[in-house]
């Protein structure tokens, strides 16, 4: 079973008063940092990269177009792009003009990172089947919006005939948001389910973690989750690293 690492990008910086607001999510001395801008704790690339790169691996990262300005990590981006790792769009859909919008969004991404889009998570996971015909007709390869459970597996399958869909197995603000876990038992829970994935003889187990979480109580246990996958034996993947397979025929879909 590959795990796919992957991250969506929703913010890479707030305003202090919403720190503060917010500050029993942080460590003292991360948020000291913070509001004598020694650190930004909604900015965590370096992390990012240091986490995964400390085992050898590469994840996929969601960036959005209408969030904020990605000038002021388009730098760290191509760097990223150079490095392996997968920068994909993270689509922000607008129920009015919705096609336009997307096409605004890919193009301007792909223009400012001298990338191709072929893969799409929607924000706020909001998926329909006119918005995946929509991906289909704008030539998208694959979608990863779609919970596990609302389609019954951890695998890639094709949805809405060319869409190759692989579904999130588990995402940060699910287990801490609205489950309302602690780090210690998020980690189990984790476990367990990949444990049940693998009897099940599922072939991927997508983990979504945001990145301005990385360093909050809840998203920190990602560093600690990337090691213990790592020392156990996975391989650790992107979204793309799976597409590629199920298109060589290398995973039955």
């Amino acid at each position: 079973m590959y795990i796919v690492l992957t991250h969506d990008v929703d913010s890479i910086k707030r305003p202090l008063r919403h720190v503060l607001s917010r500050w029993r999510r942080f460590t003292i001395s991360d948020l000291i940092r913070h509001i004598f801008h020694i650190d930004n704790l909604y900015n965590n690339f370096d992390e990012l990269i240091s986490i995964e790169d400390s085992v050898g691996s590469r994840s996929t990262v969601f960036i959005p177009v209408q969030l904020f300005s990605i000038d002021e990590i388009k730098d760290k981006l191509k760097t990223m792009i150079r490095e392996g790792w997968e920068i994909q769009l993270h689509y922000v859909y607008e129920p009015i003009q919705y096609e336009a919008l997307f096409k605004m969004q890919k193009s301007y991404l792909e223009s400012e990172l001298d990338i191709k889009v072929q893969g799409v998570r929607v924000h706020n996971l909001i998926i329909n089947d006119s918005i995946l015909k929509m991906f289909e007709k704008e030539g998208i390869i694959y979608d990863t919006t779609y919970r596990a459970e609302a389609l019954n597996t951890y695998s890639p399958l094709y949805i809405h005939k060319k869409i190759i869909e692989l579904p999130i197995a588990v995402m940060d603000a699910d287990l801490f948001g609205r489950l309302h876990m602690s780090e210690e038992k998020a980690l189990r829970y984790i476990f367990k389910k990949l444990e049940n994935a693998k009897e099940k003889n599922e072939k991927i187990f997508v983990i979504l973690f945001h990145q301005e979480a990385l360093r909050m109580k809840g998203g920190r246990i990602y560093s600690d989750l990337v090691k213990m996958l790592y020392e156990r034996g996975y391989e650790l993947v992107r979204c793309i690293d799976i597409v590629n397979r199920v298109l060589k025929g290398e995973i039955k879909v």
